[in-house]
């Protein structure tokens, strides 16, 4: 037993049985989608069938009313490329959902396990810092409650990204990739996780401000994070020129959020200790969980107990947990905040930083007890039974954060319920595969009823024209037209996002001409025609000049940079072996003489 836990397989099998449990609930038949998992399942069933015909995966022709809906112009892609691929591999979307769950607990256990351990070099303390992470009930509130994927993706990459900056102000620069792929991973993930991780991760900075002065780990951060922006670029500018072109419902102030709002969701301080505290959101559970309110206790003794080198991020991390705490509730002034950090929308979205920061601390406070403990004791024997004990705690805490989904309802779902027509309630502005509409153009939203109840055809809106063979299939229109008259203006059947292409080619001169799309005064794709237009018109989205730049600049930033992190990672790797051989091979001579 004491040479098994030596090996982090060890440690990884557990973090292997945790994910198990925690996923117990998901063995049954069907799924409980809970508040938003109908949108990210529809989301994904959309986007592969826009790559199964051949089209942009930007815009899913089939949505709001076959119009077309923009979730992958403003939605972040990692949980949908995650569920795509899941998708096609199983061929069932609900499957999928299922196995990316089973994934963000299991790879969210090792990150954190790998963190703590960096920073402790105590496996101990790196196992019950993971197990905690894994087992809070705010983890089991965003998987199995808000099935909220974007934020379940970020508990795998935020202990990433402390990992690679705390390695970095420690000198090993050499480890800066982790910084890279974590930053990378939770911008594509999850908008307002990465905005309380900048927050915390410049505190975190200022902490190690003075190290800043070696030049070393200075330009790594540099480059690194220059790396960072160029890599994420192709999802970040497009977003932005959405934004420049038209206005859109999830950037109109009040939508998504407002200074009343976000206040108005704070929790009662009840609520972080007690399931059935009334206060905001009293449907649903934020409390902290037994285990790690438990594993705080001991904070006290811990302090006493640390090393050095490990207390300046023991203290930033339990400072930080206690801010994060307090920011959560009523008792913060959200009301004053500027606007940038009203973004949150509800406070206890706070809860991921939480979660973070006490995992960590009731890890290492575990773990010195149990040192401590065991330390008094000689025998063996004694020993195995204390370690038992101690995984047993795990699994019953595990059993305990169980007890908060206890009574879900799974609904038989597969494929087939994600094709069925679109419903789109106008009064809730709300429709299982265009969320809650907040990718609307605004005056599509002003004209709901207009754009619910729309024929799929053109409109003319001014003047007069001659359209024969009209035709849209899988989000393209094909059309002749001909006899158009002075200031014509036709509205075409698609919500309009910056990046369709009217591509017309004249019967006179079948020479090919890109006419200019704009935004009509029902949200939609408008075309205003010359007199001398006749010939055929084809319409499709084909992304921005801009986008295309992006994305290639994007990819080859990756690539070229991933290729540079293995070929460096493999010469490292090759010096460390030959500093061992002619270490060995200098003990061998030693010997011989």
């Amino acid at each position: 037993m004491e040479k098994l836990v030596k090996h982090k397989i060890f440690y990884y099998s557990i973090i292997v049985i945790i994910s198990i449990i925690m996923c117990i609930p998901l063995f049954q038949n069907g799924i409980h989608t809970g508040h938003d998992g109908d949108f990210h399942i529809s989301r994904a069933v959309g986007t592969i069938e826009q790559l199964q015909q051949g089209n942009s995966p930007f815009i899913i022709s089939r949505f709001s009313n076959e119009l077309g809906f923009g979730w992958n112009l403003f939605y972040p892609p990692i949980s949908t490329l995650i569920n795509v691929i899941f998708a096609v591999i199983t061929n069932n979307a609900i499957l999928a959902m299922k196995l990316f769950i089973f994934c963000t607990f299991l790879f969210s256990g090792i990150s954190m396990f790998q963190l703590v351990n960096t920073i402790t070099k105590n496996k101990i303390a790196a196992i019950f810092a993971s197990a905690l992470y894994m087992i809070a009930p705010y983890r089991l509130l965003n998987v199995y409650t808000r099935l909220a994927v974007g934020e379940m993706a970020s508990f795998i990459f935020i202990p990433i990204i402390f990992r690679g900056v705390y390695l970095i102000f420690q000198g090993k620069t050499d480890k800066s990739y982790l910084y890279v792929f974590g930053t990378i991973g939770l911008i594509l993930s999850h908008n307002i996780s990465t905005m309380l991780m900048f927050i915390l991760g410049f505190c975190y900075v200022l902490l190690n401000i003075k190290k800043l002065k070696d030049k070393k780990i200075l330009k790594a951060l540099v480059i690194t994070t220059l790396i960072i922006i160029l890599s994420v670029i192709f999802f970040e500018v497009p977003l932005l020129e959405q934004k420049s072109e038209t206005e859109y419902e999830v950037f109109r102030y009040g939508k998504m959020y407002s200074k009343d709002s976000v206040q108005g969701h704070s929790l009662n301080p009840l609520q972080l200790f007690y399931r059935n505290a009334q206060g905001a959101d009293s449907s649903m559970y934020f409390c902290i969980g037994i285990p790690i309110i438990v594993a705080l206790i001991f904070t006290p003794f811990t302090m006493k107990k640390l090393s050095k080198e490990n207390k300046k991020e023991y203290k930033f991390f339990l400072i930080a947990g206690i801010i994060a705490t307090i920011m959560s509730t009523l008792i913060f002034p959200w009301r004053i905040m500027p606007d940038i950090l009203l973004m949150i929308q509800f406070p206890w979205r706070m809860l991921v930083l939480v979660v973070t920061c006490f995992s960590i601390i009731g890890g290492i406070n575990i773990a010195i007890l149990l040192e401590d403990i065991l330390q008094r004791w000689e025998s063996q024997k004694i020993k195995n039974i204390i370690n038992f004990v101690a995984t047993v705690l795990i699994i019953c805490s595990c059993i305990y954060s169980l007890t908060f989904v206890k009574d879900l309802e799974m609904e038989d779902k597969n494929n087939e319920f994600y094709k069925e027509n679109e419903i789109i309630d106008t009064k809730n502005q709300v429709s299982r595969y265009s969320s809650f509409l907040e990718y609307w153009p605004q005056k599509a939203i002003d004209s709901i009823d207009y754009i619910v109840n729309h024929d799929n055809k053109i409109h003319i809106l001014s003047g007069g024209a001659n359209i024969t063979q009209e035709e849209k299939e899988d989000g393209i229109l094909n059309l002749n037209i001909e006899q158009v008259e002075k200031n014509t203006s036709l509205e075409l059947p698609y919500l309009f996002y910056k990046g369709y292409q009217i591509e017309y080619i004249s019967d006179q001169t079948n020479e090919k001409e890109i006419l200019e799309a704009v935004e009509s005064e029902h949200g939609l794709v408008q075309v205003n025609l010359d007199t001398n237009i006749k010939g055929k018109i084809k319409v499709s989205y084909h992304t921005t000049t801009l986008h295309k730049i992006c994305i290639i600049i994007s990819f080859s930033t990756i690539v070229i940079y991933s290729i540079y992190t293995i070929i460096k990672l493999l010469r490292l790797n090759k010096e460390k072996k030959d500093d061992n051989r002619k270490s060995r091979e200098g003990i061998e001579r030693e010997k011989a003489k």
